[in-house]
C-alpha cells in the first residue's frame, strides 16, 4: 500500500504540474505569428517551419502573417500594439530587437520595454564573400588589398541598416578599412552584384553564400562564427584568419509586454520542445540555422547583450535611417 500510495503521490505532482504549465483555457483559438519581412524569404521560411511544428505541439493552428517594410519596423510594431493576451507574437530578429533603435531617431516602439521575449529559436553564421573578379584569396590578402584601395572598394548589403550592413561595419572598424556601402533590395540583387563584379564584397548567411561559392559566382573567404561550421567544415574562420570577427543571425518568438507570465512559460516550454524534434531540426538544417534552446530569461538577456552589441557597431559608424 505504501508503493501505491508513492506511486499515486508521484502522479498526482506530474499532474499537477502539467496544469500549471497549461494555463486555463489558452491557447482556445489560432495564434498570429507575424514576420516583419516579406514571404518566400530565409526568415519567413523558417517562421512557417517553426509555426507548423508548434501548431502540431499545441493543437492550435499558428497562422503565419508577413507585415514587411522599414526594416522590420511595421512588423514588429503591430505586435508591440496587439493585445497582450498571447495569440499574437513576433517573429524578431537583429533588425526589429536590436538594430532599429539605434538608427532610428523616432522609433515607434522599444524592443526592451515593449515585447517580452518567448524564446530564442535559432542562430546562423554569417560569411564574407567577394568577386570572383578580385586579386584575393583568404581574409588576410583582402584586408590587404582593401587597405591599399581605401576608399575605392565597395561593400553590398540588402538594405540601409540590415545585419548585413552592420557586420560588414563591424568587420571595416576591427580591420582599419574605408569601403562604401552599397544597398540593395534584398540579398539575392546584393549577391549578383557581386558576383558581376559591380561590388567588391559581401557579408552573408553561409547558406546563401556556399552555393553561389560552389558555382564559382562569388569567393567565399571566411565564416564568422567562433568555430568553423559543420556544413563547410573546411572553410576558416575569420578569427583563424587572424580577425576575431565572432557576428551571426538569429531569430527569436517575442510577445508584446505585459502578457501573462503563465502563458509566456508555456510558450517557451513548447518552442523548445519542438525545437528538439529531430525531423524539424533536420528541416532548419536544410535553411542553415540552427535550432537554439533557451529560457525565457536566457532569451531576454540574449536581447539585451545583442542590443548592447549591434548598437554600438551601429553608432559608432554613424549610420541613420531616418
Amino acid at each position: 500500500m505504501r508503493i501505491i500510495n508513492l506511486v499515486l503521490l508521484w502522479m498526482a505532482v506530474c499532474f499537477s504540474a502539467q496544469v500549471a504549465a497549461q494555463p486555463a483555457g489558452y491557447p482556445e483559438r489560432p495564434l498570429r505569428l507575424v514576420v516583419p519581412f516579406a514571404a518566400g524569404g530565409n526568415v519567413d521560411i523558417v517562421a512557417r517551419v517553426v509555426a507548423q511544428a508548434l501548431a502540431e505541439r499545441i493543437k492550435q493552428n499558428v497562422v503565419v502573417e508577413n507585415r514587411a517594410g522599414a526594416n522590420a519596423i511595421i512588423g514588429a510594431e503591430s505586435v508591440a500594439r496587439a493585445p497582450a493576451d498571447g495569440y499574437t507574437l513576433l517573429f524578431g530578429t537583429a533588425e526589429t530587437h536590436a538594430i532599429n533603435p539605434h538608427i532610428y531617431a523616432k522609433l515607434s516602439y522599444d524592443p526592451l520595454k515593449d515585447f517580452t521575449t518567448v524564446g530564442i529559436v535559432d542562430e546562423f553564421p554569417f560569411s564574407l564573400v567577394v568577386s570572383p573578379k578580385l586579386p584575393v584569396d583568404d581574409l588576410k590578402g583582402f584586408i590587404e588589398h582593401a587597405k591599399k584601395n581605401q576608399g575605392k572598394l565597395n561593400f553590398a548589403s540588402w538594405g540601409v541598416g540590415s545585419t548585413s550592413q552592420i557586420a560588414f561595419e563591424q568587420l571595416k572598424q576591427m580591420a582599419g578599412l574605408n569601403m562604401v556601402h552599397v544597398p540593395f533590395n534584398g540579398a539575392a540583387p546584393a549577391i549578383t552584384a557581386v558576383s558581376a563584379g559591380d561590388v567588391e564584397a559581401f557579408i552573408v548567411p553561409l547558406s546563401v553564400a556556399a552555393p553561389q561559392a560552389a558555382s564559382g559566382r562569388v569567393k567565399l573567404l571566411a565564416v564568422t562564427s567562433a568555430k568553423r561550421d559543420g556544413s563547410a567544415p573546411n572553410l576558416r574562420t575569420a578569427t583563424e584568419q587572424g580577425l576575431a570577427l565572432v557576428i551571426g543571425g538569429w531569430h527569436v518568438i517575442a510577445a508584446p509586454k505585459g502578457t501573462s507570465p503563465d502563458v509566456v512559460a508555456y510558450l517557451n516550454r513548447e518552442l523548445n520542445a519542438v525545437l528538439g524534434q529531430p525531423a524539424l531540426q533536420e528541416q532548419l538544417a536544410k535553411r542553415g540555422v540552427r535550432p537554439v534552446s533557451s529560457s525565457v530569461q536566457q532569451a531576454q538577456q540574449m536581447i539585451e547583450s545583442e542590443w548592447q552589441r549591434w548598437g554600438s557597431v551601429a553608432k559608432k559608424a554613424g549610420i541613420r535611417a531616418d
